[in-house]
């Protein structure tokens, strides 16, 4: 199985990408976590880590 990774998703979709072209009210929350956190680990990719980190689910 492929490692989900936010440079696969199409440029207009990435959450970093997504803050700068449309403002962070177009983000999700774990898109604005994921940008904060900058980037994600060898297992996860940053919007991963900041579903998994969510103290709400």
């Amino acid at each position: 199985m492929a490692k989900k990774n936010i440079k696969n998703l199409p440029e207009h979709d990435r959450p970093r990408e997504k803050l700068i072209e449309r403002g962070a009210i177009a983000l999700t929350d774990h898109e604005l976590i994921a940008v904060l956190i900058g980037k994600g680990s060898r297992r996860h990719d940053a919007i991963t880590l900041a579903k998994k980190n969510d103290p709400c689910n």
